[in-house]
């Protein structure tokens, strides 16, 4: 027994003798298994292409130059207004006072 799949249009034809509500439903049943179906995994790289790519991604960060403020300066900003924060001191206040 041989089952054919039926064509767009066919599907279509139904679809149209479906109620309205229904015929929204179908649409958003459709459009939720499309949006949930797994993309093509991608073969693992080989320990070579993890270190090129790794050694692209630090030359981009290379080339953007210096940031500001610097990492170590934006933790210490950070620990100003946690600790003025947790004494309940506006941070403008620290900031003036150290």
């Amino acid at each position: 027994m041989t089952t054919e799949i039926p064509t767009i249009d066919q599907l279509l034809e139904l679809a149209h003798k479906l109620p309205r509500e229904q015929r929204g439903q179908l649409i958003s049943r459709l459009v939720l298994e499309l949006a949930t179906e797994a993309l093509p995994a991608q073969p693992p790289m080989t320990p070579d292409q993890a270190r090129a790519a790794l050694d692209e991604i630090r030359e981009h960060f290379r080339a953007q130059g210096p940031v500001s403020p610097s990492l170590s300066e934006q933790l210490e900003r950070d620990r100003q207004a946690r600790d003025a924060s947790l004494r309940g001191e506006a941070l403008a206040e620290v900031q003036a006072a150290g």
